[in-house]
């Protein structure tokens, strides 16, 4: 036997050795779906996640001692967290992870934390027991356009600027499957996903507010968060707005910066 036929049967027998109960192959299977996306649903596969939170402690120690990496687990989510940046030569927007690209979006998106509670509240749901949170667009784009209008008075944005926001967030958001497209009717459906964030279009479309999207909260913002500051050094009005109000990402037990702890992406997860 070779040295690399040597090293590959060891490692087998110590993949084999921790996940025997579980079996190897199921065991890679909730391992590559992990690393596939940020986040892992439960409704992705029933009975894999189910095999993942039964034998979370295993997969915990897998990837804690292969990786350094967390593995957080609840009823309907599972991912992956990054505590540590290893290459410290990238800079953070080279890094493959959520990031918005903006101070708008950073407003919009924190403004849709806030939306998910209170379209939570006002259905009646409990967000820690339920897979998904359902809403009209032009629900959101209402009460967008309202709380500009409570901060900035005169100075708040036009809906058609809101909604031109909103369709590169959402974009965003549903590559991070934090939301989900659900259905399109009437003008959207007829001439495509654009036509529904216009003013004529925007109550043809029903979205999904993910579990995704319990894993951030935010502060209250201010009129100078929404504003977009008056400062007159840069470094201190960043364009991925970091300094707006204060979103972080939080779990069961801990709290973390954002910078520190975006969901994984597959590309970031690749060996």
């Amino acid at each position: 036997m070779d040295y690399e036929t040597d090293v590959e049967t060891t490692a087998q027998e110590a993949f084999k050795s921790l996940f025997g109960k579980i079996g190897a192959d199921r065991a890679r299977r909730v391992v590559n779906v992990l690393m596939e996306s940020p986040f892992f649903y439960r409704d992705d596969d029933i009975d894999l996640f189910g095999i993942l939170k039964r034998r979370r402690s295993v997969f915990r120690e897998f990837f804690e001692a292969f990786f350094g990496w967390e593995l957080y687990v609840d009823d309907y989510i599972a991912r992956l967290i990054k505590p540590k940046v290893f290459n410290t030569e990238l800079r953070p927007t080279q890094r493959h992870v959520f990031r918005l690209s903006g101070r708008q979006e950073y407003v919009l998106f924190v403004l849709l934390l806030e939306f998910h509670q209170r379209q939570a509240d006002e259905q009646n749901l409990d967000l820690d027991a339920c897979d998904e949170v359902r809403f009209v667009l032009a629900d959101f784009i209402d009460f967008v356009f309202k709380r500009f209008q409570e901060q900035l008075g005169e100075d708040a944005p036009s809906e058609e600027k809101i909604l031109d926001g909103c369709r590169s967030l959402f974009k965003t958001l549903e590559k991070y499957r934090f939301i989900a497209e659900r259905e399109r009717i009437g003008v959207a459906a007829d001439t495509g996903i654009k036509a529904g964030f216009t003013k004529e279009g925007k109550s043809d479309v029903l979205y999904a507010l993910l579990p995704g999207l319990r894993c951030y909260r935010a502060e209250a913002l201010s009129k100078v968060d929404m504003l977009g500051g008056h400062v007159a050094d840069e470094s201190e009005n960043p364009e991925d707005g970091s300094q707006i109000g204060q979103l972080v990402e939080s779990d069961a037990d801990n709290t973390h910066q954002e910078e520190m702890m975006s969901p994984v992406s597959p590309e970031e997860t690749e060996a």
